[in-house]
């Protein structure tokens, strides 16, 4: 993908996530495979409300940035081992959305029960809390990830989805807030799930 096209994705995108509240403050970050040599992150520490496309981050496939005054988002290790572990994924989108991580305290994958789940959100895997920026973490989301799975909910921390395209990526992070909310109000109105 072009720099240009991949730049101007990721900074709509960021305020995108912004706008639904799947992000807040500085929390989720964003990348793009650019070719077989490059990787184009958000930096670290940024609000994706206000990302422009002269603060994005250029690496090398290790997620080393090229620009050595540039620093990468502190996820990198985790979109890192996503495109290693799978040659078809071109974007990663990891976000922090309330009622994902409300439903990953309870360590349980989020339930797939309802039309709009069933047909469009894909597979979900639940992985056990690692530290944020741990090689651990990107290490669980490799392995998941190595399943054929998407859609990654992290417990106590976020939800990551990975696809080759980034509006596809956060179609299923989008997907995947609402059926965690739903799933969640479910629960209060004391429903069953698949009820």
């Amino acid at each position: 993908m072009k720099l240009r096209r991949a730049s101007q994705q990721i900074v709509a995108l960021g305020r995108e996530l912004w706008e639904r509240r799947l992000v807040m403050g500085s929390s989720g970050n964003l990348s793009v495979r650019l070719d077989d040599d490059r990787l184009l992150f958000t930096p670290a520490g940024a609000c994706l409300r206000n990302l422009s496309t002269s603060n994005l981050v250029v690496t090398d496939l290790a997620g080393t940035a090229l620009d050595p005054s540039l620093r990468p988002t502190s996820e990198f290790l985790l979109h890192v081992a996503a495109y290693r572990t799978r040659p078809d994924v071109f974007a990663v989108v990891h976000t922090h959305p309330t009622f994902c991580v409300v439903w990953s305290k309870g360590s349980s994958v989020l339930p797939r029960d309802t039309v709009g789940a069933q047909e469009t959100l894909r597979d979900v895997a639940l992985t056990p809390y690692r530290p944020a920026g741990s090689l651990a973490l990107a290490e669980e989301v490799a392995a998941a990830l190595r399943r054929g799975i998407d859609n990654v909910l992290m417990e106590r921390h976020g939800f990551t989805a990975v696809s080759a395209t980034l509006e596809n990526a956060f179609v299923q992070t989008d997907l995947a807030e609402e059926a965690a909310r739903i799933a969640y109000v479910s629960r209060l109105a004391g429903f069953a799930s698949g009820d």
